[in-house]
């Protein structure tokens, strides 16, 4: 069996690997060539074909037991990872050693724990749970196998239930186990399928920031301030998605058609939200003539108040948080908008073309932001309603 591993599976398997067998690897994980011929193939063809035979029992046993217990995959690898590091320190696992079985194993290491496997040799203890948690880590994260068991407990607790592979693990030389982790790791990519991230072709787009951020808001027959008051009526309908709303024409005061503000929010009876829209720059000097109504009403009531404009100086916008009115500019809402995934954003984009075609009741308008629209967003479903220009003349 021949896996074809992607870049950067290779990347993370040199990774894990350079830890249990580091004189094979470079500072950046690659693995270092033989120094007979220069070529990772001639310290392969050290291993006997009797070694040979012995690394394919323990691939052949692994895909055997995996359709019932996907988690022998990872014990595997365990064995293979402790043998390794005592063989670092105990002259006795050097090279192959065909005859090697448990009750050899366990004369020369104590088993110090109940559970699991950890063998002890000089003091210090190996630990097939340690080795276990960093191959969930790099099957589940690493290498997107998030169907590759996490119950390291479980498995590594029931470890004699694999005496020949632990058997065999410590029979290998030092380049047999490396191989047979080659192959385990192949073995692995091969069975589990890989978790997907499907991406949109072409990409999804951000419809409701390039209006934000590029579409003209004046246009000679337009009222004036009508496009900020339909971005700001798509951006509140979206942000408090659960509210009810109240807005009108732009040039209709708000008094005239009882709202506060110039949309209004209400969760049944009860006014829960109100927003100004003020499409300029607010100062010090115009802050009080255009906010005076909606800094009176934070005041005297609970209603959660809004100003949305261009910009905000900060001496003007203490005065407006004194009172209790907050403030959204638009580099608030460019900066919100990169958390916004398209169908937020279009949703967004939804309402400004509702309060178009709607409640201003301007099909000149509506059908200018659907012209900006088909650029940006040419799949967007509201363009059936977007009229070709030679049919409007």
């Amino acid at each position: 069996m021949t896996y074809e591993r992607l870049d950067a599976e290779q990347e993370a398997i040199e990774e894990f690997l350079s830890k249990y067998f580091p004189e094979r690897y470079g500072d950046e994980g690659q693995e270092t060539l033989d120094e007979v011929d220069g070529s990772v193939e001639s310290v392969r063809q050290e291993i006997s074909s009797e070694e040979n035979s012995e690394i394919e029992a323990i691939v052949d046993a692994v895909d055997a037991e995996f359709s019932t217990s996907k988690g022998s995959l990872g014990v595997a690898i365990d064995f293979l990872m402790v043998a390794e590091q005592l063989s670092r320190s105990d002259e006795r696992l050097g090279g192959f050693q065909p005859d090697i079985d448990r009750r050899q194993l366990f004369s020369w290491y104590e088993n110090a724990a109940k559970t699991s496997l950890t063998l002890k040799h000089d003091g210090t203890r190996y630990s097939i749970r340690s080795v276990h948690n960093d191959v969930i880590d790099i099957f589940r994260s690493d290498l997107l196998r998030t169907n590759f068991p996490s119950s390291p407990g479980h498995h590594t607790g029931e470890w004699e239930r694999y005496d020949h592979l632990l058997e065999s693990s410590f029979r290998l030389s030092s380049e047999g186990r490396h191989e047979a982790a080659q192959r385990l790791f192949d073995l692995g990519l091969d069975k589990l399928a890989a978790r997907s991230f499907d991406t949109r072709e072409p990409p999804f787009t951000e419809p409701f920031k390039q209006i934000l951020l590029n579409y003209k808001r004046k246009h000679p027959d337009e009222e004036g301030g009508l496009t900020y008051q339909a971005l700001s009526y798509g951006y509140i309908r979206t942000k408090w998605s659960h509210l009810s709303f109240r807005a009108s024409k732009v040039r209709t005061g708000s008094s005239r058609q009882h709202r506060y503000g110039d949309i209004d929010g209400y969760y049944g009876p009860d006014l829960m939200l109100s927003v100004e829209v003020k499409d300029k720059p607010i100062d010090d000097s115009n802050v009080h003539s255009e906010f005076e109504a909606m800094m009176d009403l934070a005041e005297r009531t609970n209603v959660v108040v809004i100003g949305i404009c261009r910009s905000v100086t900060d001496s003007a916008a203490a005065t407006l948080s004194e009172s209790g009115v907050e403030i959204i500019t638009d580099a608030d809402l460019e900066d919100e908008l990169r958390i916004w995934d398209y169908h937020k954003q279009n949703r967004a984009v939804q309402g400004m073309i509702h309060f178009l075609s709607s409640i201003e009741e301007d099909p000149a308008a509506t059908q200018r932001l659907l012209r900006f629209l088909d650029d940006v967003d040419p799949e967007n479903p509201a363009l059936a309603h977007l009229v070709d220009e030679r049919d409007s003349n």
